[in-house]
Formats: structure tokens, sequence, C-alpha cells
């Protein structure tokens, strides 16, 4: 007797191209000392680049033999990706074309300057109005040079960013390929947390060992420890996610153990170094992203795993794993430093009003006013800002001397407010577009919602804590935060719509 055994195709080699470069796209977002030098924002952008064209592009099939086998072969026998089907889905995707015309606006402003930056021997400057080529009734923006920003720099960050995630979400079609990609964005945020803390503990003097850094807060590859504890946060996301989906699928077949277990530890290492990190923001939205990852496992156990027969041995493992991170983490981070770091929490309150960054966002709310429709231009904060710095004397100066009054000059390169200076360069039209795109994506993604509640309830929560944190710092300012954020947004999405499809 002969029974035929049937076999899924194998993933297609576009769809792989997609995955491999794709994946190193995000992990590169890691390790990319957060992608402040131009040769690390132009391998994120050749990355999300090639990664785009290998999922959407179509390949020739006409004229020469060669071609159409390798076209063929390259899209492989799984039908998930013919040249029709690729571009099909690239044209109805609302991700694609609302960030299409964001990058599109963005462009326009870059080409219409209507300002420029001028400086001398001294090293200071200030801006000049000259003629916008196109006119005033156009967005515009202030012409500077690539380095240390203008708008070509800010079109260069968003387009690495929007063609890597628009790349994954056209090009994966397979669930495993959007698991590997996942596991590995996941296993390089917990090494580089660990690579942070021995660092930390070594005393280096110099990013990942190398670099020099005019920052001494810096933290792994981050020159500024805040966004090197966002990202860490963002991975905790991602962390969570898996966990919520290996522990499901566990639990639906009986299994004692699984890949959840690797994401327990990795998620109580990487909440110890952002606690290293002495980031106030971070610490605050990791413990937060802490108690809920903490809740969701109690929830996800009481609802699916009292059934089980082993869940007694299982719930010891989980208490072994949670009571070893618990004790790891408090003689691992400095208790006295962070409560000299966050000093007394109940004046920073009561004295709100006159914080600096309330003022900083205040200013920021003035300038972005001025242009509230078309904005000052992409990359052009550093050098409009101060003109409404001057109103605010906490601001303009570095100090009060109680002879001299104020004294020194201050120096703002970002708002410590993201979505207030977005707002600002991007205007109400730019602004809208960009977080209509990642809206877009969001409701795309949502398809998979009743077969994991709690990995989208979990990412909800961590998109929650990333707005809330950018609101009160420039997280997403930060070139390596953006991509991985960005990338890795669509990448979790694909895999939730790829995982309710196998339902």
């Amino acid at each position: 007797m002969y029974s035929a055994i049937s076999q899924k195709p194998s993933i297609a080699p576009r769809e792989r191209a997609v995955a491999l470069v794709g994946g190193a796209t995000l992990v590169f977002s890691a390790w990319s000392f957060a992608g402040v030098m131009a040769w690390a924002l132009h391998a994120m952008l050749i990355g999300g680049l090639v990664t785009f064209a290998c999922a959407a592009l179509p390949t020739p099939t006409f004229g020469v033999h060669t071609l159409q086998r390798f076209s063929a072969w390259y899209n492989g026998m799984d039908g998930e990706h013919s040249n029709s089907k690729n571009v099909k889905r690239l044209v109805l995707s609302p991700f694609f074309w609302l960030g299409f015309c964001f990058i599109a606006y963005l462009c326009l402003q870059a080409i219409n300057p209507s300002m420029v930056r001028m400086e001398d021997e001294r090293g200071w400057w200030w801006i000049e109005a000259i003629e916008p080529p196109l006119g005033t009734a156009w967005p515009s923006s202030i012409r500077a040079n690539f380095e240390p920003m203008n708008a070509w720099r800010a079109v260069e960050l968003h387009l690495a960013a929007g063609s890597l995630a628009c790349g994954l979400w056209v090009g994966l079609r397979r669930r495993r390929a959007a698991l590997v990609v996942l596991w590995a964005f996941v296993i390089s945020g917990a090494l580089l947390a660990m690579v942070a803390m021995l660092q930390h503990f070594s005393g280096a003097d110099k990013v990942l060992w190398t670099v020099a850094s005019e920052n001494e807060s810096f933290w792994g590859s981050f020159f500024y420890r805040n966004h090197g504890a966002a990202y860490f946060n963002w991975v905790l996301v991602l962390t969570g996610c898996l966990y919520f989906y290996h522990a499901k699928r566990s639990s639906e077949v009986g299994q004692s153990g699984g890949p959840h277990f690797l994401c327990v530890f990795g998620f109580v290492l990487t909440v110890c170094s952002v606690g290293l990190a002495l980031s106030r923001g971070g610490i605050i939205f990791a413990s937060l992203l802490s108690a809920v990852f903490v809740l969701g496992m109690l929830l996800q156990y009481l609802l699916g795993a009292l059934s089980v027969r082993r869940s007694l041995a299982i719930s010891l493992v989980l208490a072994a794993l949670l009571a070893a991170g618990g004790t790891m983490a408090y003689r691992t981070i400095d208790w006295a430093a962070m409560q000299e770091r966050f000093g007394d929490i109940g004046a920073t309150i009561e004295n709100i009003d006159s914080d600096q960054r309330t003022l900083a966002s205040r200013a920021t709310w003035e300038m972005a006013q001025d242009k509230l429709w078309l904005g000052w231009g992409a990359g052009s904060f550093r050098y409009a800002f101060p003109k409404y710095q001057k109103a605010y004397p906490e601001l303009w100066h570095q100090r009060y001397h109680h002879k001299k009054g104020w004294i020194g000059r201050k120096f703002f390169r970002y708002a410590h407010n993201d979505l207030l200076q977005f707002l600002a360069e991007y205007g109400i039209v730019g602004s809208s577009l960009l977080w209509a795109a990642l809206l877009s994506l969001l409701v795309s993604g949502m398809r998979g919602l009743s077969r994991d509640p709690l990995v989208v309830v979990f990412l909800l929560f961590g998109l929650t804590c990333a707005f809330v944190h950018a609101f009160a710092d420039f997280i997403f300012s930060c070139p390596a935060y953006w991509v991985a954020f960005v990338g890795g947004l669509a990448l979790l999405l694909r895999f939730i719509v790829l995982e309710a499809k196998r339902s």
C-alpha cells in the first residue's frame, strides 16, 4: 500500500532573502552606535531598501530563458510570491501609500528651503531668510549641512525605517520566517543588554570599548543612556510577546517546557540592564512592562495551564526563574545610585511647571504654532528653536550666578519631546501622514486579536509606554531606536496576522 505524504512547500528564496536582509538590518540597529554616525545611518538605509527590493520588486519573466528560470526559482513553489501578487500586496497596503506620501512630503520640504543656517569663525550660528525655490505656499525647510543635521538626513532616517517595515510586511508570507527574524532581534537585544552590563562592571570609558563618547553616561552601543534604556524597553515588548505566544503553544500541545522559558531569562536580563543604566524614564517604563508581563503570565497560567497535568511542574519552574531573576536584579542594580538619580519625585512633580523639559516643551509648542500646518522642515529644530528659547532664561543660559545673574549659553539639539518636535518640524500635514501610516499598520495587524489576545494586549501596552516616553524625551529621534521600532512593529504584526491565518 502506498500513501502519499503531503509536505509544506519550502520557503521561497525571495522570502529567505527578505528574512535574511531584514533580520540583519534589525539586528544591526542594536549594534550601530545608535545610528548617529553617517555610515551607520547609510547602512540601515541600504538594509531597508534591499529588504524592500527583495520583497516587492518584480523579477523578469520574459526574453531570456535563464531569467525565466531564475524568476521561477526566486519566487519559489509555494504560490505566495509571484510578481503580480507581490505588487498587488504593495499597492493594496495603506501603510505603503501613507508612508510614501510622508517621504514625498519631507523631500518637498528638503528641496524648498526658505532659510539657511549661518555661522562664523566663532562657531555660533543663526538663520537667515532666503527665497524658497517653489514659493512660500509650499512646505519648506532650513538649508544646512548633512552633518550634523538637515532635512535630507531626516529623509534618510524615515526612508530606512519605512522601507524596512514595508519589506517585512509585504515579503514575509510564512510564519516560520517571521518567527526566526523575531527571535534574531530578541536574542541580539538581550546580548547587547549583557554587553552593556559588562561595560559597566569593567569600567569601560568607550562605547563598545572602541569609540570615545562626549557623554560619559553611555550605555551599550548608545551614546546616551536614555536611548539605550528605551531601546531595551522595546526589546522587552517583543520578548514578552514571544513569551505569550510560545507559552500558549506549549499549553495547547501539553508540553511542560518550551522556548518561553528562554524569553523569561532574556526579559529578566534586559530589565537588569535597564536598571543599571539609571535612566529614570527607562526604569519607570521597564517597571510598568515588567508588572504587566508578570500579570499576563499569571493570567495565562490560570486560564490555560490549570487543565494541564504537569501544571505544578510548570508553575514551579516559572517561580524558580522569576525568583532567580528577582535576586539577580536586586544584587546587580545599585539601589543607592538609583535613589540619588531619581531624587525627590514629590518635589519634581510639585515644581513641574518650572522643570526644564516642561519649559522646552512649551517653547517647542510656541515654535510649532508659527508654522502649524506645514512645519519648519525636517531636521530644523536645532536651528529654529533658539528664537523661542530666548524667552526662557532657564533654557537660554547654563546657570544663574548670585552676583552676575544668568550666565552661559545652552544648546538644544532636540526638544526632549518627540511628539511636539515632530509637529514643529513636519506640521499638521506631515505629522498626520506619519501617524496615520503607523496606525494603518497597527490596524492591519489586529486581525490576529482573537488568536493571541495576550500578545496583542502586551504589544498595545508597550506601544503606549513608548509614546508616553517619547512625550518626555527624544527616543524617536534616535536613528537606531526608530528603525527598530518601526521595523519591529511591522515584523511582529506580520507574525500575528500569519499566526491567525494558521488557525
